[in-house]
């Protein structure tokens, strides 16, 4: 067993000679391209290894059902496999074992763009799972720095069905309300946003939003549909 550290010196390690840097896109306002430093899954597993030769990492699995037709009746198929399916897409979830202590990452199926692999591939799986390892390891400290302030990689934006389906539940609050909820609810989302950047950027209109912040966006919309039907409901 390695000498147990804490959070506060894993922190402060200097990882430089294992951080590489990629490009990552153009800055719409100056034009200049944007270079981002990140840490790869196997250098990430070797800082691991060499701090607690005993950590583990924990790639979970989730149950999906499926029905196989035989001559006489069916049955009902269980398979485990390391992803599991959401509203929008397909999850990964990674957990990794530092010292006794888990620290847990759920991670989004995305492509280069940042956008929701609706058909998710060996590859596209692989791929969010290292990820996913490398983020759980950063929550013990690791290279955490690479997710702090601009070094954060854009989060991926809601898609259209995402957009028309918030535009829907607004729409039906205002005629609930008789009023526009459109700015209170965008204004409850930058409030969060400002407190964790992971979030995503403040924002102007729906179309902006990242995945995270649409969740906020619902949380808030409900919230003002449940304290008018309260108020509706003291007044009979």
């Amino acid at each position: 067993m390695s000498e147990k550290k804490t959070f506060e010196e894993i922190s402060q390690m200097d990882f430089e000679s294992d951080i590489k840097t990629k490009e990552g896109g153009t800055d719409k306002k100056t034009g200049e391209k944007i270079y981002l430093k990140y840490l790869s899954w196997a250098a990430a597993h070797k800082v691991m290894k060499i701090i607690d030769s005993d950590a583990e990492i924990i790639e979970h699995e989730f149950e999906h059902y499926s029905v196989l037709s035989g001559q006489q009746q069916d049955f009902l198929i269980t398979e485990l496999k390391p992803y599991r399916q959401t509203g929008d897409g397909y999850m990964v979830k990674v957990s990794v074992v530092l010292f006794g202590k888990t620290e847990t990452e759920n991670y989004a199926i995305i492509n280069f763009r940042g956008q929701p692999v609706l058909k998710p591939t060996s590859t596209d799986i692989n791929k969010a799972l290292k990820r996913a390892f490398v983020k759980a390891l950063a929550k013990h400290g690791v290279a955490i720095y690479l997710y702090e302030g601009e070094d954060i990689p854009d989060q991926p934006k809601i898609d259209v069905k995402e957009i028309e389906r918030l535009e829907k539940l607004l729409a039906q609050l205002d005629e609930m309300t008789q009023k526009e909820n459109k700015r209170t609810l965008l204004n409850t989302v930058n409030k969060y946003t400002k407190q964790d950047s992971r979030l995503g950027k403040t924002v102007k209109e729906i179309s902006d939003m990242t995945y995270d912040q649409s969740g906020l966006f619902k949380i808030a919309a409900n919230k003002i549909q449940q304290e008018f039907e309260k108020q509706s409901n003291n007044k009979k």
